[in-house]
């Protein structure tokens, strides 16, 4: 039986797996980045150019009668200064250019204490898709969707320099429904204003420590070898492996810096609770990379933090390897669920995919994966295959087209869906669903 679910995956991995070397993906990687830097260094000499006129309205450099013996700093000599522009009435009035003797450039008028201006960059995404579901028995769906791929989110984040090797970081961002204008990551009446990440930190050459709403190091490790990255239609996504909470609240996360191909990241989530101080949330994760070789183990032991009357532990090992233009990758799962009412169980579960350059612009993406309870009374596992094309149209805009069906045992009811959706697609256990997504990706 196993055999013959991978044998699908096997045949387009073999068939597009002979085609020439890989180089798309890693041009494709450079122009983004190369974007990124131009819009930094745009930002940048913007923000030198209004400190340096800030500096020059409030340090005159006129010589006063108090200072008959100032001279003017040693510099090159400068051009005939031009005239200034009229001043508006509610400013303080000054000094005619036809008396002003500049005594300093703009740069040499700035105090020397003065720390080096901030970057910060305003950034985000949109991503829509049209949506059809059928197959389960509650009957068939039609639907505009927000975060097929990737949830749609706006955001700003920046750095500023601390001392020569350290820095202050902060990212503050927030997800919303692309469809229909409502804040994501908010339920229960808890409207959050930035739901997706929030917090401050530092990073130096010893790895960055950051405080706030962050990423769970388990849920990054888990999408981290899913082909579809948690999108639409995934294993990781639909519920058939569980990935754990995507976010922790009031999370203290340190990542080390990557040394002779490892790297890693912890944290810790403070529930907050009185006379609860233990149930706090603890995540450990270790990668190793090199060359085409990617592998990466990760430990979740949520206390009553996400989730108020269970504990759950999560442990995922996976790995990948790139083969020309195809990326093999996958894992195992499990989860260990003690209910403070009831009886404990054991979710296992695992998946396997691939990514192909087809073309210079375009992936193709395959995945399956299945998951089920250890000696349930009932059978609750479920199978999901998945396939889907990404095309990149330019460095901002890609457009995607995805395929899932879901297979469910009598006790399962899985169905596909966005990764950032506002609403999904239901059925009944043991209904066959299926999922068709036409989208795009707008990143600024």
């Amino acid at each position: 039986m196993f055999k013959t679910r991978l044998l699908p995956l096997v045949i387009f991995t073999v068939f597009f797996g002979s085609t020439e070397a890989f180089a798309a993906s890693e041009l494709q990687q450079m122009r983004a980045t190369l974007g990124e830097m131009q819009k930094l260094l745009q930002h940048q000499q913007a923000r030198i150019e209004q400190l340096e006129k800030q500096a020059s309205e409030r340090h005159p450099t006129a010589l006063t009668a108090a200072e008959p013996d100032a001279k003017p700093l040693a510099r090159p000599a400068l051009a005939a200064p031009a005239p200034v522009a009229p001043v508006a009435a509610n400013t303080p009035a000054a000094v005619p250019a036809s008396t002003q003797t500049p005594t300093s450039t703009p740069a040499e008028a700035l105090p020397a204490s003065l720390p080096p201006p901030s970057l910060m960059t305003f950034y985000g995404k949109l991503d829509l898709f049209a949506e059809a579901n059928w197959g389960g028995s509650p009957g068939s769906r039609l639907a505009m969707e927000s975060g097929g791929m990737n949830g749609s989110r706006v955001g700003v984040k920046g750095a500023s320099d601390l001392t020569g090797n350290v820095k202050l970081v902060y990212t503050l961002e927030a997800g919303f429904f692309g469809n229909n204008g409502r804040p994501a990551q908010s339920s229960g009446g808890n409207t959050r204003l930035f739901g997706r990440q929030a917090y401050v930190g530092v990073e130096g050459r010893l790895g960055k420590l950051t405080f706030g709403r962050q990423y769970s190091p388990y849920f990054l490790e888990t999408i981290r070898f899913d082909s579809f990255e948690n999108g639409y239609g995934s294993p990781t996504n639909d519920g058939n492996v569980k990935p754990g909470p995507t976010r922790y609240d009031s999370a203290v996360v340190y990542a080390a810096p990557k040394y002779r191909g490892f790297s890693g990241m912890g944290m810790v989530a403070l529930g907050g609770k009185t006379g609860k101080s233990d149930e706090n949330a603890l995540g450990l994760s270790l990668n190793y990379t090199q060359g085409p070789l990617g592998l990466g183990v990760s430990y979740l032991n949520d206390n009553h933090n996400a989730y108020a009357s269970q504990r759950t532990r999560f442990a995922f090992a996976g790995g990948s390897y790139q083969i020309g233009k195809v990326k093999i990758m996958g894992g195992l799962a499990g989860a260990n669920i003690s209910p403070d009412q009831g009886v404990a169980s054991e979710w296992r579960s695992w998946f396997i995919g691939s990514r192909i350059d087809v073309t210079s612009s375009g992936q193709l993406w395959l995945n399956y994966g299945e998951g089920h309870t250890r000696d349930a009374p009932v059978s609750d596992r479920g199978l999901v295959y998945a396939a889907a094309w990404m095309e990149t149209i330019n460095l901002q805009t890609k457009a995607y087209l995805a395929y899932s069906r879901h297979l469910n045992d009598p006790a399962a009811a899985f169905a596909p869906s966005g990764t950032g959706a506002y609403d999904y697609y239901t059925v009944s256990p043991g209904d066959t669903a299926n999922g068709l997504a036409l989208g795009i990706q707008y990143t600024f």
